[in-house]
């Protein structure tokens, strides 16, 4: 008999070892076969999954992104836009000398670098400074709806004033609404800067000063207040009702936020390959951002003359001085020539006296005009002394024509200090490039003013060397007596005046000449337009709001995916998991009322379920005299009584000898469902107080036995370890067909993880409510660490789709029925009552 048994042990060793392999091997063929396939079912499932069950929150959130989207949109402003061009460099007339400098620098005959420059002088503070003087708008007026706002030009029923420079700088740019009290009064209401909202009533005409506003508010619609009669200001009561209900709303600005303003939303842009500024500005309200365009061309076009002709009025103003200067010591020298010659007798000079007063004459001309050269290279040189943001043009430079040299060094220093200039509408004083044109600009003046010393050292040498013949000449002169030499001195003077002041006079008129044809040097070739309303891009915001509600619907239901994920199905189980699933079993409304499902309903789902299971038990227990099934969870609620229960059942409608074993000792539930007696069970024959045959009670199913838990003993975990366990189960493996033992769940009591050692197979139900990818990892790893490997899975509470329904009706009707997985239907038309059932 020994022998025996050790046998049947080796085979029952060897045939587990077998279905291990043959278990491994289909599972490596499957994982293969779905590793050849580019995309299988099992990676789409999840994504279907999440949108299954949360298409209800995508379309939520993607309908709330798209409503908010379609709310903000019709409450912003709409954006009105201009546009306009100006070419550069139309070769207007300059000056001689500025001819000369600019063709040294180029500074009019604009390159792409040069462009830029000239991008950046339209952008400048300065230039868009003089543009917002010239507007004069420093309030900001809407019409505040109940949805929308609306931004106006003015406003009908009041006209306000306001003075920017008294406001309080925390007020200006804030929002200020005003509301039409009576015909005497009206309301103000703003934001301080505490947070709190303050409200002024102050009557119409009345200015309002400080601390915090400085305007004043005035009736502007004769329709409600007309103040042309001659009885007195005349009262609309319909007319101030309606602006009674209207809401106003301004804002004032200071000169430097209105340049702010305007210098954000302009674009200055260089045509490729053409000499063309492109001009685009935008603005809330309509036809500001075409005037702006238009005051900004002509500002600019009058910037370009202006360095040329500020020059020129220099130029003539040191003009004038000289001229006014000879004209006072040729008056001064006629009034002594003719108070001479009415005194004395006029003298007839020789030949030879004449020629020495003639070369006399010239030299003293010639000494004048390197006097005026040395003052011309003063001015010079007290231009270079002036600051370095100073970039006008020379004054005097027609001057000194003749020296080449000077006139290309001064023609580069005044190209750095332009460079200079451009920089500074984009960096600081501090930065690296305004230090190193600091740098090279010092350098170039150091360079020109040691030439100016020397050259000036040099005119002053041939100045003395006409002051020499000068006075060699007069010597000569010497003999002719003193009253008549005193009348040709003075005719002398008179005449080196006369010749000085005809060439100041021509060069007069060549200077205001010249002036009088400058023209600009860029020129509107597109006046300002308007382009219409540019922005905001509605349907991109809507749209920008529908996929932003999407992708929190997304987010959210990801999350709700990672955190709350439940495995729903048998399909999604095997994809996790090596254990076998051998069942699934739908959702049972009925579980507390009728837990013994088979007999509730032999044709509903549930019960054809139960049949599949009986069905698959059968290669469970393929080997001769395995007949002990262990049913157990991993959480406590996951239905494993109600299996075990409805599986003894469903097994002794075959005719088969079933015994049903309540293990649970510690929280019993199967003589519940049976409706048995708990008073005698499991518990009382573990310690010895009755014996098999006393504790025994009948099912529902005459082939059916239910041995109850007992009484709830203090130390039911020990009590499982008793020495009576195992004769008694052997009792059971040989008296019955099948003997299921129903367990505590695993996670919590570790009684089932010590029975499955003793039976031939163990079903672990899994709950859709509760099963997680985690929780069968850890029940996995608790097999595992047990050496258990003859497990199979059991999922309960599926949830049957309106589809399988029908399905499963279409089946019911036709006696269709599946044998694994989910079951649907009856075999055929037949109903079971208490005649069992052929084990098919």
């Amino acid at each position: 008999m020994q022998s025996f048994h050790a046998s049947k042990l080796r085979f029952t060793s060897l045939f587990e070892f077998l279905k291990r392999k043959v278990r491994n091997c289909r599972r490596m063929a499957d994982s293969q076969k779905r590793s050849n396939e580019l995309i299988s079912m099992s990676q789409i499932r999840p994504y279907l999954k999440l949108l299954q069950k949360n298409w209800w929150l995508i379309v939520v959130l993607s309908a709330t992104g798209y409503a908010a989207g379609r709310i903000i949109t019709h409450r912003q402003l709409d954006i009105y836009a201009a546009s306009a061009e100006i070419l550069l460099d139309q070769g207007g007339e300059a000056l001689d000398y500025q001819k000369r400098l600019t063709n040294q620098t180029r500074f009019f005959n604009y390159n792409n670098s040069e462009a830029k420059d000239q991008q950046r002088i339209l952008r400048s503070y300065d230039l868009v400074g003089r543009v917002v003087e010239r507007m004069a708008v420093p309030i900001d007026y809407f019409l505040v709806g109940r949805l929308k706002t609306s931004h106006v030009s003015h406003f009908g029923a009041v006209q306000l004033e306001a003075s920017p420079d008294l406001f309080n700088p925390l007020y200006l740019g804030a929002p200020i609404d005003l509301f039409i009290e009576s015909e005497n009064e009206f309301r103000l209401r703003f934001t301080l800067s505490t947070g709190e909202i303050k409200e002024i009533v102050h009557p119409f005409g009345v200015p309002m000063e400080g601390p915090e506003l400085a305007l004043t508010v005035r009736h502007a619609d004769k329709n409600i207040v007309d103040f042309s009669g001659v009885e007195g200001p005349q009262i609309n009561l319909d007319a101030l009702e309606q602006a009674r209900k209207q809401h106003f709303q301004f804002r004032v600005y200071s000169k430097d936020q209105r340049i702010a303003q305007f210098r954000s939303a302009l674009q200055v842009e260089n045509i490729e390959g053409t000499n063309i500024l492109a001009l685009y500005s935008s603005n809330t309200l309509s036809g500001r951002a075409k005037k702006f365009l238009d005051i900004l061309s002509e500002e600019y076009i009058e910037y370009t003359k202006e360095s040329r002709l500020k020059s020129s009025l220099k130029t003539e103003k040191f003009i004038n001085l000289q001229l006014d200067e000879l004209v006072t010591i040729m008056d001064s020298l006629e009034m002594q020539v003719d108070g001479f010659k009415e005194r004395n007798e006029i003298l007839d000079l020789s030949r030879e006296q004449t020629e020495f007063f003639e070369a006399l004459v010239q030299l003293e001309t010639q000494e004048r005009e390197l006097e005026f050269r040395l003052e011309a290279l003063s001015s010079l040189r007290n231009y270079l002394g002036s600051g370095l943001e100073d970039n006008s043009l020379p004054p005097t430079s027609y001057l000194i024509e003749e020296d080449p040299l000077l006139i290309e060094q001064v023609s580069q220093l005044f190209e750095m200090r332009n460079k200079r200039a451009s920089a500074l509408l984009d960096v600081t004083e501090d930065s690296y490039q305004i230090r190193r044109l600091d740098s090279a600009i010092s350098n170039a003046r150091f360079t020109i003013t040691k030439y100016i010393e020397d050259t000036r050292e040099v005119i002053g040498d041939q100045r003395s060397n006409v002051r020499g013949q000068i006075t060699s000449l007069e010597d000569r002169l010497s003999g002719i007596p003193a009253t008549q030499r005193d009348i040709v001195v003075m005719e002398r003077k008179l005449q080196v005046n006369e010749k000085l002041y005809v060439f100041l006079l021509e060069a007069r008129a060549q200077n205001v000449i010249t002036r009088a044809s400058i023209t600009p040097q860029a020129s509107i070739i597109e006046i300002a337009r308007a382009n219409g309303i540019i922005g905001p891009n509605k349907s991109r915001t809507i749209r920008n709001y529908f996929i932003f509600g999407a992708i929190i619907a997304f987010a959210v239901a990801f999350l709700r995916m990672l955190l709350f994920n439940r495995l729903e199905s048998t399909h999604e189980l095997r994809e996790i998991t090596q254990l076998p699933v051998v069942a699934g079993l739908p959702h049972y409304a009925e579980i507390e009322e009728h837990p013994l499902a088979i007999l509730a309903d032999s044709r509903a789902q549930i019960t054809e379920a139960f049949r599949s299971l009986r069905t698959n038990l059968q290669y469970l227990l393929a080997q001769e005299g395995a007949n002990t099934i262990l049913v157990s969870s991993l959480h406590p609620g996951e239905g494993k009584s109600f299996v075990s229960s409805n599986l003894a059942t469903v097994l002794a409608k075959t005719g088969k000898k079933v015994v049903l074993v309540d293990f649970d000792l510690h929280k019993p539930k199967v003589h519940k469902n049976f409706k048995l007696s708990n008073q005698i069970g499991l518990s009382t024959h573990l310690i010895g107080r009755c014996e098999v045959e006393e504790m025994k009670q009948t099912g529902p199913v005459d082939t059916l036995t239910v041995i109850t838990a007992g009484p709830v003993p203090p130390n039911a975990s020990e009590l499982v370890m008793n020495d009576r366990l195992d004769p008694f189960l052997q009792t059971l493996r040989t008296d019955y067909d099948f003997v299921i033992l129903d367990t505590p769940p695993m996670l919590l009591i570790t009684d089932a993880l010590l029975l499955m050692s003793k039976v031939d197979t163990g079903l672990l139900v899994t709950n859709t409510q509760k099963a997680t990818k985690r929780g069968v990892e850890h029940l996995e790893d608790l097999l595992n660490q047990n050496n258990l490997s003859h497990a199979s899975l059991v999922v309960n509470n599926i949830q049957s789709s309106r589809v399988r329904m029908y399905y499963a009706k279409y089946a019911y009707k036709y006696g269709y029925g599946y044998g694994y997985g989910y079951a649907y239907g009856g075999y055929g038309g037949a109903k079971y009552g208490d005649e069992p059932e052929t084990q098919g």
